[in-house]
């Protein structure tokens, strides 16, 4: 299956999808990884170098407005997770992949500037406009199963119930896990990646897998 991590213009989507890789690598079920990079500015790709985070699964260059055409989505358990560049910047690169996906991550800051631009931009097309104008596109014509995850929360506040309320209320399914502010995550872009499975972004793959967005045993995730 193939996983889209998409943010119009927000802060960690790419350190989330560098460690939401190796949290799924690393978790019981025996789950392979490839890595795209769709991003122009290509830090995932970077990240993943040898001499940089030296990842244990190869991220290939994929920043193409062709990029349905280029990719098919693996089978079985092994998963494609695609770090997409900017909606707002890169809009046609988003809607090839959105033409593939079999689910998207939304990765969300519970803040009234990263609410705006997904729900209200002044500039931009609504991110709930560009799910639904990529459905006619798409072999199932339905828009791609999307979840929100908030991540660079701060322990007891209220803006991550206030948020996770307020996307919902938008028609948005929001994950239960949140990925916390952390210098850990914040400071980890450039470097190895050790012990995925065991922080947050670990939790958030077994909450993956009870809502069945993942494959589990023989089973494979239907769309």
């Amino acid at each position: 299956m193939l996983i889209a991590n998409m943010s119009p213009r927000t802060t960690g989507k790419t350190t989330d999808t560098g460690w939401l890789s190796h949290a799924l690598l690393e978790d019981e079920e025996g789950y392979e990884v490839v890595g795209y990079d769709a991003d122009h500015s290509k830090q995932f790709h970077t990240w993943s170098q040898p001499e940089k985070g030296n990842f244990p699964f190869p991220v290939h260059l994929q920043a193409s407005a062709q990029f349905h055409q280029e990719v098919v989505p693996p089978a079985g358990k092994t998963l494609a997770m695609v770090d997409c560049g900017h909606t707002e910047n890169h809009i046609f690169i988003a809607d090839s992949i959105l033409r593939v996906a079999d689910l998207v991550i939304l990765h969300m800051s519970p803040t009234a500037a990263d609410w705006e631009r997904i729900v209200e931009p002044t500039t931009a097309k609504p991110f709930k406009d560009i799910l639904t104008s990529s459905a006619p596109l798409r072999a199932t014509g339905r828009k791609p199963e999307t979840w929100v995850l908030l991540n660079r929360t701060v322990a007891n506040a209220s803006s991550t119930g206030y948020y996770r309320e307020e996307m919902a209320k938008e028609g948005y399914n929001v994950f239960t896990t949140v990925i916390p502010r952390s210098e850990r995550f914040g400071d980890s872009m450039g470097g190895p990646v050790e012990g995925a499975a065991k922080t947050a972004f670990g939790a958030l793959v077994t909450e993956m897998k009870k809502r069945g967005l993942l494959p589990v045993g023989d089973q494979e995730v239907s769309r």
